[in-house]
């Protein structure tokens, strides 16, 4: 599974290529409660820093499984290098950008599930 947290309340982040709303990328491999505990440990380093922040989103990413391979992970690089395509740099608080593995996703879907969370 993974998770996108973003900012609510009509706040945003700039980046060099636009606003969005989203601040990190995570994965998880079994169950609901690590992206709970990301998302506290991640809005407690925004709420610290970034100004006017009250409420941070948790969206959930999923995809079907497949044999012998490790799709969360692969969807997680996905979104990173789909975000990094379209702002030029990896969300605020993302520290590297794992290397996706082409063709398991398409990149049109990645892209409007990104601009999802853009902010004009």
């Amino acid at each position: 599974m993974v998770y996108i947290l973003a900012l609510a309340d009509n706040k945003n982040y700039k980046y060099r290529n636009g606003r969005s709303r989203i601040i990190y990328i995570g994965t998880t491999k079994k169950g609901a409660g690590r992206p709970a505990a990301s998302a506290v440990n991640k809005a407690s380093q925004a709420f610290g820093k970034l100004r006017g922040v009250k409420t941070i989103e948790v969206h959930i990413a999923t995809c079907r499984p497949r044999r012998h391979l490790e799709t969360w992970k692969h969807l997680e690089s996905s979104l990173i290098d789909a975000f990094w395509n379209r702002y030029h740099q990896l969300p605020k608080y993302n520290k590297i950008r794992p290397k996706p593995k082409d063709g398991l996703f398409p990149n049109n879907a990645l892209g409007k599930l990104i601009s999802g969370f853009d902010r004009t």
